[in-house]
């Protein structure tokens, strides 16, 4: 029992320093990596969450934008693509949503009445709720799609000079993870 107790106490040390050294290279790391993004900092970076391929760039390096200027817009074909899928799938969802409703006020009739047996009652208590999640799932399809379509443009938030134009015609930018700068404007 002792030796057991001496191997466990002697593991989470071993695993406490571990995390330990895991934790302060992770803050070693995020601390440099922090530090050197802020270095090279010289004005606004702006960046889109939207990923896909820009359709066009309408800004240059060393010129001035007003506040509401386009800068650049994202090619749409994918993105209205995935708004028609969004709203077929809301119609199809509405639709499965109102009947297994109707099934399941059915079912309640029926087992009150003794005619449905319990199984059969939460079968159709179980359908419910997954059109019900269904439905859910497509509204907020639906509202990324639309978000998607609305911010496919970016704009100049302030009047500024464009310091620095990083994206181009056809460039693919994948902001899954971190987004990219695309442009920097200076005040």
């Amino acid at each position: 029992m002792k030796k057991q107790q001496y191997l466990s106490n002697s593991l989470a040390k071993k695993c406490s320093a571990y995390w330990l050294i895991s934790f302060s290279m992770a803050i070693a790391v995020f601390y440099s990596i922090s530090a050197s993004a802020q270095e090279n900092i010289s004005g606004y970076q702006i960046t889109s969450l939207v990923s896909g391929v820009i359709k066009q760039v309408y800004v240059q390096a060393g010129k001035t934008v007003k506040q509401g200027d386009l800068i650049l817009e994202f090619d749409t074909t994918l993105i209205d693509s995935n708004l028609a899928e969004a709203k077929a799938m809301i119609s199809l969802a509405k639709i499965n949503f109102s009947e297994a409703k109707k099934e399941r006020e059915r079912a309640e009739e029926l087992y009150e009445r003794t005619v449905l047996s319990e199984h059969e009652l939460q079968l159709a208590r179980v359908l419910y709720t997954k059109a019900s999640a269904q439905y859910a799932g497509a509204k907020n399809k639906l509202i990324h799609a639309q978000w998607e379509k609305t911010h496919s443009k970016l704009y100049a938030p302030f009047n500024a000079r464009i310091s620095k134009v990083s994206a181009y015609a056809g460039q693919y930018v994948n902001n899954q993870f971190i987004a990219q700068t695309l442009v920097v404007l200076e005040k």
